[in-house]
């Protein structure tokens, strides 16, 4: 069994997530947390996705924006979580990485003058789910329960058989990255602050 999927809730009408959190209880079970007004830092919560009435950014994870301009459907909207959850990759916003962006959506990592270099879904899968927690290091374990869906004491090299062809496109020396780091802990991308 994989993780409970974690949605935040917040900066939205109280009717429209009481609506929220009684339906997504019933199809699923959801790991539901409502911010209220709140919004200080939300990705520290390790949100799968956010569901908000306001502008929010949260670095490698989907937000679904409400917009209050037009009746919601309920049915459209839960379609629509269900698909973010589904395919979160396909609205997660491109991300700066050292000199590259970070294109989720297209599978790629772009440069300035330079060809895209393709990434496989599972790569694509690990930087997102790093850059979400870029702060703190990400540790084996976690990549290979929240990546793969590995139960906790799998023996396999295939992460770090990812992370070093990962390190081969993404660093000037894959012996000597400076970008994708092995730390204590685990693994970390070191991004400018400026980048999330």
């Amino acid at each position: 069994m994989g993780h409970m999927k974690r949605i935040i809730l917040t900066q939205i009408p109280a009717a429209v997530e009481q609506a929220l959190m009684e339906h997504l209880g019933l199809i699923e079970n959801f790991d539901i947390i409502s911010a209220g007004k709140e919004i200080r830092d939300i990705s520290a919560q390790d949100p799968d996705l956010v569901i908000t009435g306001a502008a929010v950014t949260v670095p490698g994870c989907p937000v679904q924006q409400l917009s209050f301009a037009r009746t919601l459907r309920l049915g459209a909207l839960l379609r629509q979580t269900g698909q973010m959850l589904a395919q979160p990759i396909l609205y997660i916003d491109d991300i700066a990485l050292g000199d590259y962006i970070f294109r989720p959506q297209e599978k790629a990592l772009a440069r300035e003058g330079a060809e895209d270099i393709a990434l496989t879904d599972r790569e694509v899968d690990i930087l997102a789910y790093l850059v979400r927690h870029h702060q703190v290091p990400v540790s084996r374990e976690a990549l290979l329960k929240n990546v793969w869906q590995y139960q906790e004491g799998v023996d396999t090299h295939t992460l770090e058989t990812h992370i070093y062809r990962l390190r081969q496109k993404m660093e000037a020396s894959a012996e000597e990255p400076r970008l994708l780091l092995t730390v204590e802990g685990g693994y970390r991308l070191h991004l400018p602050e400026t980048a999330v």
